[in-house]
């Protein structure tokens, strides 16, 4: 074959991209190509080919493949009834701790993106306003406003990716008999709540964990006012 054909050939080969294609489009492309393999089977020349694109142009749009990234989980983040400040600090945070949850439940194979950004968007931004403002409601200076607010997104996406994870659920036969081979003198606690652990309701622990750091801010919100 001449070099000529071989050229024609390579041409023939490249993905044409498809007409009316504009960046929402390739999100979207994206979003669905992700919730299906996970990052692990994500790339941006596999979502250029599942469309017919360069890849060059889906960088073009996004800038870099972390960016990508990142709107990814901003999308992600879309889907689920965002929460809307009520006015009651208490109120707001359950409300996000419920959304970011129903997040890990509704799209396992992204959530992970949520924990490698300060914030992924839109979206996250308008989430975190929630959370902020209602620490600042509870009586919180900003400092620990900003400090208690990334801690408590640290608490709802850490529980919500182990409750996806599987690890918030009734133990196994397999995780009881390890249990109970446990020494009860060396670990008497443990032993103790085994059948807690085989009875375990990951939405009342859900709950409870919520409360408890609700209490928290409450108990510090207590402590200030005293102290001043």
């Amino acid at each position: 074959m001449s070099r000529t054909g071989k050229a024609k050939s390579k041409a023939k080969s490249r993905p044409r991209g498809r007409r009316g294609l504009d960046k929402n489009d390739l999100l979207d492309a994206a979003f669905d190509l992700m919730s299906q393999n996970g990052e692990a089977g994500f790339s941006v020349r596999k979502l250029g080919s599942s469309i017919g694109v360069d890849p060059m142009t889906v960088l073009h749009h996004f800038g870099s493949k972390d960016e990508l990234l990142r709107r990814i989980a901003d999308r992600a983040l879309a889907t689920v009834e965002p929460p809307v400040a009520s006015g009651d600090w208490r109120t707001d945070l359950r409300a996000v701790a419920v959304a970011y949850r129903n997040l890990a439940h509704r799209h396992p194979r992204l959530f992970h993106l949520h924990f490698r950004y300060h914030a992924t968007g839109p979206t996250d931004h308008a989430s975190s306003e929630v959370v902020y403002g209602a620490l600042r409601r509870a009586g919180l200076p900003d400092d620990e406003a900003a400090g208690l607010g990334l801690a408590f997104y640290a608490f709802v996406l850490g529980y919500a990716l182990a409750e996806a994870e599987g690890l918030l659920r009734p133990i196994s036969e397999e995780d009881e008999a390890e249990l109970q081979a446990l020494d009860p003198l060396t670990c008497p606690a443990t032993v103790a709540l085994i059948p807690a652990f085989q009875a375990l309701d990951s939405d009342a622990a859900f709950a409870a964990a919520v409360d408890t750091f609700i209490a928290g801010v409450a108990s510090r919100r207590r402590a200030m006012r005293a102290k001043n």
